[in-house]
């Protein structure tokens, strides 16, 4: 994976005494001729065409900010933006760098902006701003970890903008002093509206059970790994990678966009949006997928997931029925109330088949009981159960079968039924609370749930 180069489309002057100008349909004013007109007042005109752009947003701009370099590069973050056509600026955030307490805390904040008429267009927020101003202070800010940021330094943000590029509704700016790529995109809806929204969405695509993502274009095939934070890793090999790379990333109500345009292979992208079919993230032309390793998570989740009773064979309800009148022997108020895969509870938990009991008074989960069952991947979504008796039990089964001993017998015999391989389907491609397992070689298709 490495960095795209990126042609960009301003009006500089050095470009525009080779008459090229930009061309762009949705650009406004393109029509206007000001070759016979000084440098400078081309510049002014365009800066003009910025400006009418900036102010008529009926909701304002996304400004997807991003700061730092090197070890002290920081994940993007959403700011909001009302520009007005007198010079004031409105910015909004909810970030962990705001100050005075409002960390973490949406925050209103007005100050002024200008468009300099430098050798380009530059839009300048040339007055202190408590929602931007953080990135550019040099102090080192108090939420910034202190290995990363120091005094005199700051986070490396920019207050000042080339623009690069500019639409109707999206304009493409670049830090003058640091150079990190800033997107502003019209708001679609309300700003906390937005915030919402793209919250739900994160929430939805990363969380703390899964924090790897393949991402393939069907031949090449990498890796991001914590992608919640927004500063993610990519890497060719989720175990003793050979290198690792660091990307930044805003979130978006869709998805997620990169701070610059990247490529694997061939294939180029900038932005990944959800799927219809929510199985995955998708870039602009569809060419380059993200995909939860949630097969991983489906192996070695601590949760323990029920098998579904519906989908037994006759062999595994005799079973059920023989352990569920086994287990008086130990406990006379005790049940068996499900076969589930997971871990197992108390010491020497096991990763495998887990018995859950519930007392019969209460109707509710009393203890478990498990037999390790190895589970290993056999490809994507593909995994193999390669139980053999020598696998371990844990000490509740110990104690369970000092005066119960034919439970774990029959609890053995139904993990070898699941012996076999699987295509697995889940309940959730983000996060899986279940699935089914279909056999394909061996085994016996069953459903957790």
């Amino acid at each position: 994976m490495k960095k795209s180069s990126n042609t960009y489309k301003c009006l500089f002057m050095g470009l525009v005494a080779f008459g090229m100008i930009v061309a762009t349909t949705s650009c406004r004013f393109e029509e206007d001729d000001y070759f016979s007109e000084s440098a400078s007042l081309r510049v002014e005109h365009t800066n003009d065409s910025v400006q009418y752009i900036l102010a008529n947003a009926p909701n304002g701009w996304v400004m997807q900010y991003f700061c730092g370099t090197g070890a002290a590069h920081f994940e993007g973050f959403n700011l909001f933006a009302n520009f007005d056509k007198n010079g004031k600026v409105t910015l909004a955030g909810n970030h962990r760098m705001l100050r005075d307490g409002n960390a973490g805390k949406y925050t209103e904040a007005t100050s002024f902006y200008s468009l300099l008429l430098e050798d380009g267009p530059v839009l300048a927020f040339n007055t202190w701003n408590d929602v931007l101003t953080p990135f550019v202070d040099p102090v080192d800010p108090w939420s910034a970890p202190k290995n990363l940021v120091k005094d005199g330094q700051g986070m490396e943000g920019d207050h000042n903008f080339v623009i690069m590029s500019y639409h109707d509704d999206e304009i493409i700016l670049r830090g003058e002093r640091h150079g990190a790529e800033v997107r502003l995109v019209k708001c679609p809806t309300t700003w906390q509206e937005y915030i919402a929204d793209t919250d739900k969405m994160k929430n939805y695509i990363t969380n703390t059970s899964i924090s790897s993502y393949y991402v393939t274009t069907g031949t090449d095939t990498l890796y991001f790994t914590g992608l919640r934070n927004g500063r993610f890793r990519y890497c060719e090999n989720l175990t003793n990678p050979v290198k690792l790379d660091s990307l930044s990333c805003t979130f978006t109500p869709h998805g997620f966009r990169t701070e610059y345009q990247d490529s694997i292979g061939t294939q180029a992208f900038h932005e990944f949006t959800l799927a219809p079919d929510s199985t995955c993230l998708v870039n602009e032309d569809g060419m380059v997928k993200v995909m939860a390793c949630w097969d991983n998570y489906m192996i070695s989740h601590s949760a323990v997931w029920k098998i579904d009773q519906e989908l037994f064979t006759a062999d595994q309800t005799d079973l059920f029925d023989k352990i569920n009148t086994e287990i008086k022997k130990f406990n006379s108020t005790w049940s068996l109330e499900s076969f589930g895969i997971g871990q197992s509870s108390g010491t020497n938990k096991i990763i495998g088949l887990v018995l859950t009991f519930y007392t019969n008074t209460a109707k509710t989960k009393t203890n478990t009981a498990g037999v390790s069952m190895p589970m290993t991947k056999t490809g994507f979504g593909q995994i193999q159960i390669s139980y053999t008796k020598d696998e371990k039990v844990d000490k509740n089964m110990e104690s369970i079968v000092k005066k119960a001993p034919d439970v774990e017998a029959y609890a053995r015999m139904f993990a070898d039924l699941l012996n076999g391989t699987y295509n697995i389907t889940p309940n959730n491609y983000f996060l899986p609370t279940g699935g089914e397992y279909h056999a394909v070689n061996g085994g016996t298709t069953f459903r957790l749930k």
